[in-house]
C-alpha cells in the first residue's frame, strides 16, 4: 500500500510542480510575486500529500512566533520540514547549499525568493556571506532558518550539529528557537515510500543568544531538539 500511495503522490505532484513552476514564471519578475507562488505550491503539496498518502500536518507552539531578528534551528528529516517552515513563518530566509540553485525552474524560485545559498566547502567564507545577508534580514523583518545537522537524517540516527548556528547567533546577538519534528517517520529521505500518519512540527522555547562558550550552547540546543523529536 505504501508503494501505491507513493506512486500516486508522485503521479500528481510532479505534473503539479511542473505546471505551477512554468505557469508562474512571470512571478519571478518581483520577489513578492515569487513568495505568493511559493505559498501556493507549498500549500498544494501538503494538501496532496494528505489526500494521496494520508500524511497529515500538525504544528505545535506556532502561535505568536517572532519573525524579526531571530534564528530558527530545525531538525531535518524530510522535504516536509521546509514546506511547513515556509507555511508557518513569514517569508523566512533558509540557509541552504548553493547547488540547489542549479535545479531547473525550482532553483530559479529559490534564488528569486531571497534565500541564502552558501558553499559548504568554504565555511569561513560562507559565514561572512550569511552574516552579511542577515543584516538585510534585519531591515526586511524576515526570520532566518538553519538546519544545524546540515542535511536530512534518519529517524533515531545519531547526528552531528555543526557550529555555524552558534557562530551566527553569537555574531548577530539573536536568540534561537529550536524546532523539533518527526516527519522522517512518514516522508523519509530514503527509502522514498511514504507512510500514513501525522507529521508534527513543534516550536520549543527560545534559547538566548550564544555567548562565548559556543560548545556548551550548541550541546544544549542539540539536547533540546533531539529529546523533543524523540518524544514526538
Amino acid at each position: 500500500m505504501n508503494t501505491l500511495r507513493t506512486a500516486l503522490f508522485f503521479a500528481g505532484w510532479v505534473p503539479l510542480t511542473l505546471a505551477l513552476g512554468i505557469g508562474a514564471l512571470p512571478a519571478l519578475l518581483r520577489m513578492e510575486w515569487t513568495w505568493r507562488a511559493a505559498d501556493l505550491w507549498s500549500e498544494a503539496t501538503l494538501r496532496w500529500l494528505r489526500l494521496a498518502c494520508g500524511i497529515r500536518s500538525e504544528c505545535r507552539g506556532g502561535n505568536d512566533l517572532p519573525q524579526h531578528r531571530v534564528i530558527y534551528a530545525s531538525k531535518h528529516q524530510s522535504a516536509w520540514d521546509t514546506l511547513m517552515l515556509w507555511r508557518i513563518l513569514h517569508r523566512p530566509q533558509f540557509i541552504l547549499k548553493r547547488e540547489l540553485y542549479l535545479i531547473p525552474i525550482f532553483g530559479w524560485y529559490l534564488w528569486r525568493s531571497g534565500q541564502i545559498a552558501i558553499n559548504r566547502a568554504a565555511r569561513k567564507e560562507a559565514m561572512h556571506i550569511i552574516i552579511a545577508r542577515a543584516q538585510e534580514a534585519k531591515r526586511s523583518a524576515r526570520p532566518l532558518v538553519i538546519f544545524p545537522e546540515g542535511t536530512r537524517g534518519k529517524v533515531g540516527a545519531v547526528t552531528t550539529y555543526r557550529g555555524g548556528v552558534a557562530k551566527l547567533s553569537h555574531a548577530l546577538g539573536w536568540p534561537v528557537i529550536p524546532v523539533a519534528l518527526n516527519a522522517g517517520k512518514f516522508w523519509p529521505k530514503r527509502p522514498i515510500w511514504k507512510t500514513p500518519g501525522t507529521a508534527v512540527m513543534e516550536f520549543l522555547p527560545p534559547l538566548p543568544p550564544c555567548g562565548e562558550d559556543k560548545e556548551a550552547w550548541l550541546a544544549d540546543l542539540k539536547q533540546r531538539i533531539e529529546e523533543a523529536s524523540a518524544r514526538l
